[in-house]
């Protein structure tokens, strides 16, 4: 399957990052998956939904406020998973490189919404 090229680099970059996430909230110990598991689980696909809607939408910059308000949650949930050694330090660097790197990507899109 190609990629769409409609939509813009961050959709295919919160794909990766969500396979990566399902995979890692997976091994989450049982005791703990409704806590932390289904919490990051449901923000990272709250992004992709929000991701969505702003490619559909010409209302971005609310939608693009609350991205950057989620990626936030989500590097602080990340790094209590690491600090319980649900993950090791490596996948947090990683995680957060990606989180970072959507982090960007917003930006650039709410400057180039404001330049509109």
């Amino acid at each position: 399957m190609k990629p769409d090229t409609k939509r813009p680099p961050i959709y295919t970059v919160w794909e990766e990052i969500c396979g990566w996430t399902f995979d890692r909230t997976n091994d989450i110990p049982k005791g703990q998956r409704f806590t932390f598991g289904q919490r990051i689980d449901g923000i990272t696909l709250d992004v992709l939904q929000l991701i969505i809607r702003a490619i559909h939408t010409h209302e971005k910059a609310a939608m693009l406020d609350e991205i950057n308000l989620k990626l936030e949650e989500l590097r602080v949930l990340w790094r209590l998973v690491q600090k319980r050694g649900w993950i090791n330090l490596r996948q947090l660097d990683f995680v957060h490189g990606k989180l970072d790197e959507a982090g960007r990507m917003v930006g650039g899109w709410i400057k180039q919404q404001k330049g509109a």
